[in-house]
């Protein structure tokens, strides 16, 4: 799939700012934040989460159907997202309020928030993987990466003690994740031939394309990415995303905002590589109809 830096922006920026949401939330109700953390770190994460879903639109050619994605949440995972964002957001703003005139730093609604921002996140992740025409993206390892990407990017700038754990596991479930991915193309048995209603073994091929120019399929849906930038690129993420920020946690010991502040931007950094080939990696169907020479 085309890796458009829009799409790529919107699921890394609002995945954190849904994370730093969610973990306001569950701090807020056990007591282990102070109402102007509570207020800051709520408009930390709505500005992330809000500046993720405005680069989502950059990717529309109307930007006026952006409106239309809210009509049809009974079927549509991306509806679904963009009502859960929206009502996430209007409960941060709610306790924020609650905060502020009633002084009073236990509130539900801050947890519900933190609720709704995950729930948000999962429905970012079941726009791809419910995809039965990406395979790589069609498990449960999807919603996984995404859930665990954003509460584990904001772990490291408000509990960085819990964020190692979750970097441990983040690390597992990308490695699985690539795992899968490797997997399905080796023994995909869809080409040109099964399309065609022939077995996969018959010696079939195309005579000529069957246009001349780049279309909206090879554009969009067939993008092909070298195996050795491939893999320099996994390296790179795991670096930057996993390996860099526990060292620094483990060496360091920071206890600072500013520090985890820090981290967190190397962690995502990290993401964004390894976002980039979640989409770059992706085959769609399409794909495989195509001659590959």
């Amino acid at each position: 799939m085309h890796p458009a830096p829009s799409i790529i922006l919107f699921t890394i920026l609002s995945g954190f700012g849904f994370g730093v949401i969610a973990w306001v939330g569950v701090l807020q109700y056990f007591l282990l934040i102070s109402s102007l953390e509570v207020i800051a770190f709520s408009i930390l994460g709505v500005f992330f989460a809000v500046i993720g879903l405005i680069s989502s639109t950059f990717h529309l050619a109307n930007k006026i159907n952006a409106i239309k994605s809210f009509s049809q949440w009974r079927s549509s995972w991306l509806s679904r997202e963009a009502v859960a964002s929206i009502v996430s957001l209007l409960l941060v703003f709610i306790n924020i309020i609650i905060i502020y005139f009633g002084k009073n730093t236990v509130s539900l609604v801050g947890i519900i928030a933190s609720l709704f921002s995950i729930i948000t996140v999962f429905t970012t992740s079941m726009i791809y993987a419910q995809l039965r025409s990406v395979p790589a993206w069609n498990t449960i390892l999807t919603p996984f990466i995404f859930i665990v990407g954003a509460l584990v990017g904001a772990a490291i700038l408000l509990r960085p003690d819990y964020a190692l754990y979750g970097l441990v596991v983040l690390f597992v479930i990308q490695f699985l994740f690539w795992l899968y991915r490797d997997q399905t193309e080796k023994n995909m048995k869809t080409n040109i031939s099964t399309a065609l209603g022939f077995t996969e073994e018959s010696p079939i091929r195309s005579f000529d394309k069957a246009h001349t120019n780049q279309n909206y399929l090879l554009n969009e849906m067939v993008f092909k990415v070298g195996r050795k930038h491939s893999r320099r690129l996994r390296y790179l993420s795991i670096l930057f995303s996993i390996f860099i920020p526990i060292t620094i946690m483990v060496l360091l010991r920071f206890d600072t905002y500013v520090a985890g502040a820090i981290v967190s931007v190397i962690h995502l950094l990290g993401m964004y590589f390894s976002r980039w080939l979640f989409f770059a990696e992706a085959s769609h169907a399409v794909s495989f109809y195509y001659d590959k020479s």
